[in-house]
Parts: structure tokens; sequence; C-alpha cells
């Protein structure tokens, strides 16, 4: 496929767009986050049962990380479908077409489920590549200590010393090339499988192509999100401990289910922005004939609405 060349200043317009989210169909999108978030945490509680027990029962780190390495892969085979979900409901309310919460289930009632469950198993490789990059840099007796922190830490303890890698500085860029292609993989690769019907091979050649071609504008926006989220979250943690106060005086548990659900609404609040942003990023790379085109003011800019 062909790759659109993008201005960097498009970055502020994904971000806006996906902002303006909120406007088209709220009840589906949002309904569709919250409806992904309960899912994942679902999958992952009952998944993680064997590595939780064996802690419980004594066993050490190792042994639960035996356990938890399946419930792993298959949470890395499952997000790319429910994101595609969520794409798929960000794409019928965007066209103005009527569009469900549930709609999050789409791709295993339409097709590409599979090709999405094999896209998160190609970025779990990606991922491993890059830990053994990682793993190399930091040194041998870097990971040691990491276990036995790790380990200490699980125990409820404090460690008394962090553990530091031989590389820090070649290992942190290596990292952020990595987590570069890694997200470009996974958002440009769910809407090329799902909606312009490529297959793996194909879609990941062409989101690394798109990645390269506009990484200005790619990485400006993931900057722009990064920073808009560590914003938003430092907010919302002051709004949840004044609510859990305020709840508080009624009974703590009242406190502390408000302090949930005020994070509750940031995670999907930040789901939806991430994936709207992906979305419209490959909208506007590669071109969508499904999709209506995008509503401006009126003016030729796109504003922000919310």
């Amino acid at each position: 496929m062909q790759v659109r060349k993008q201005p960097i200043g498009q970055a502020f317009a994904w971000i806006r767009q996906a902002i303006n989210l909120g406007t088209r169909n709220p009840r589906a999108i949002f309904g569709a986050s919250l409806l992904m978030m309960a899912t994942l945490y679902l999958a992952v509680t009952v998944m993680m049962l064997p590595a939780s027990m064996v802690l419980q029962s004594g066993g050490d780190i190792t042994a639960a990380l035996i356990w938890g390495a399946p419930a792993y892969v298959a949470m890395n085979l499952l997000l790319p479908v429910l994101m595609g979900g969520l794409m798929h409901v960000i794409r019928e309310a965007e066209a103005g077409r009527p569009v469900r919460a549930r709609d999050l289930f789409a791709p295993f009632r339409k097709g590409g489920a599979g090709q999405l469950g094999l896209l998160g198993g190609a970025q779990l490789l990606f991922g491993l590549l890059g830990s053994l990059i990682a793993a190399a840099l930091a040194g041998t007796e870097y990971w040691k200590d990491y276990l036995e922190v790790m380990r200490v830490a699980m125990g409820g303890a404090v460690p008394d010393v962090m553990p530091r890698p031989e590389h820090p500085g070649l290992m942190t860029l290596v990292q952020m090339a990595f987590n570069y292609f890694n997200f470009a993989l996974i958002l440009f690769g769910i809407p090329l499988i799902l909606f312009s019907r490529l297959r793996l091979a194909e879609a990941v050649r062409a989101a690394v192509r798109a990645a390269l071609a506009n990484f200005s504008a790619n990485f400006l926006a993931g900057l722009i999100f990064v920073g808009g989220a560590l914003v938003l979250t430092v907010v919302s943690a002051g709004v949840a401990l004044l609510a859990m106060g305020l709840g508080a005086l009624l009974h703590p548990a009242v406190g502390n289910l408000l302090a949930v659900l005020v994070l509750i609404a940031l995670g999907s609040v930040l789901l939806v922005v991430l994936t709207g942003a992906g979305y419209f990023a490959w909208r506007d790379t590669f071109g969508d004939d499904g999709a209506a085109a995008p509503q401006g003011r009126g003016d030729g800019r796109v504003g922000i609405e919310v």
C-alpha cells in the first residue's frame, strides 16, 4: 500500500480528533473502552490464578513466572483483537453509522480475529528480540540482581540496592527505538488488517514503512499523548484522593469506590484517545474509503469540541 507523507503538525490533528471522539457516540465508544478494560481484567484474573496460588503457597518467583508465562502470551494475543474491536466502534461512530459498545467483539464475528491474534504474536516476538538486546546491554549480573529485587519486593520488604545496567544510555536508546516500532506495529497493523484487509506480513511491512516515512509526526503524537497522560494522571490522582476523602465521611468503602471509579474513568479516556489517535493516523497515512470524511468547524480547521 502507498504510504502518504504526513507533516509533523498532523500529530496535533490526530490528538485533537481523538479527544473529539467524546462528541460522536460517547455511549458506544466509552462503553466499548470500559468493556475492553473489564474483559482484560477478567482474563488476567483467570489466567493468573495459578501464579497467584504458587505465590500464596510460599513458592518462589521463578515458579510463579513459569505459570505466568502462558498467561502473558495469551494476553498479547487477545489485546490486538480487543483494540481492533474498539477501533471498529470508533470508525463506525465517526462514519455516523449505528454502533453499540458490544461491537467491541466485532472481530470475532466478522473475521480478522485470527490475523489480529497473529499480529499480537509478532509483536511478542519483536518485544522478545528487544528484551534480548536490552539484556545483552545490561549485563548478566543486572538481571540476577533484578530478579532478587523482585523477590524481595514481592515478599513485602524494601530492597537495599537497586540494580544498575552496564550501558544505561545505550540501553535506553535501544528501548525507545523498540517501543516506537512496537507501538507503530500495533497501532498501524490493527487497522491495516481489520479495515485495509491486508494479511499479516503485508500489514507488518506497511506499518514499518509508515513508521519510517512519518517518523516526525508519529513520534510527536506519541510525545503529546505521553505528556498529556502524565498531566491527566496527576490531576486524576488528586481528584481520586479528594473523592476518597469526601466518600470516607460516609464510609471508607464509599471513599475507596469513588477513587476507583475516578481511576477507571482515567483509563477509559486514555484508552479511547490512544486508540483513536492510532485510527486517525492510519486513515491519513493509508486512506479509508469506508469512513466518512472528518468533520471540521466549517473553516477548514479541526478544533477541540469538548
